[in-house]
């Protein structure tokens, strides 16, 4: 089988520093940026997409999920004025009291 010539390019513009930190990062790992580069990519293609998991930075995005959200901060900003408990005993005895005065 012939060995394959590479001959494609691939400029790509980035901050000096990131640049700097990923060829550290790299090199402990014995390779250069380009390698890695093409690690990625060979990954990539094995994979059929992204080789990990992307995440959106917003993850609350249901109006529920978001009201829970806000009541959690609510609960967090002013904790005096919400009852708590030190374990479900506690708990399950308060709201059996609650639904006995109910009756």
């Amino acid at each position: 089988m012939a060995a394959k010539t590479k001959s494609a390019s691939v400029n790509v513009r980035l901050y000096p520093e990131l640049k700097e930190e990923a060829e550290t990062i790299f090199a402990y790992h014995g390779l250069t940026l380009p390698e890695a580069i093409t690690v990625f990519l060979n990954h990539a293609r094995h994979a059929g997409g992204f080789p990990f998991e992307l995440r959106s930075k917003k993850r609350w995005h249901d109006p529920v999920s978001l009201a829970a959200l806000e009541e959690c901060k609510e609960i967090a900003s002013n904790p005096s004025a919400y009852k708590s408990f030190r374990s479900a005993e506690e708990l399950f005895a308060f709201l059996d009291s609650e639904s006995n005065e109910d009756v």
